[in-house]
């Protein structure tokens, strides 16, 4: 039996400079708390244009955001590539899609509206 794959991605129009948006992804205890079934290990850090990890826990692969300047903002891509851990629930994809959106359109209307 193989292990089920998981393929996600996802893009974000946040009209914010690519600065502001990277910083939010300093703050680990945020990022633990956005993906509390994930176990991240920095592979690389591109400054201002994003940051991949590996991945264990729920996901095993990679995981990367990748901040594109574009217009008067930015275009805030997400990915995911692995399999379905071990006890991960069969859904696993979806629940980390909804908990990013979530997290993402949070971000997005609070650093949007700062700007006005």
């Amino acid at each position: 039996m193989t292990a089920a794959r998981v393929d996600i991605v996802d893009d974000t129009y946040l009209r914010v400079a690519p600065a502001v948006v990277r910083g939010w992804f300093d703050d680990e205890e945020r990022l633990m708390r956005l993906w509390p079934h994930l176990q991240r290990t920095l592979v690389r850090d591109r400054g201002v244009k994003g940051l991949r990890w590996t991945v264990d826990g729920a996901v095993v692969g990679e995981m990367e955001v990748w901040i594109e300047p574009w217009w008067d903002g930015v275009i805030l891509h997400h990915y995911v590539r692995g399999t379905r851990g071990r006890g991960a629930p069969a859904d696993v994809a979806r629940r980390h899609q909804l908990r990013w959106k979530r997290a993402v359109h949070a971000l997005k209307d609070r650093l949007e509206e700062a700007t006005l």
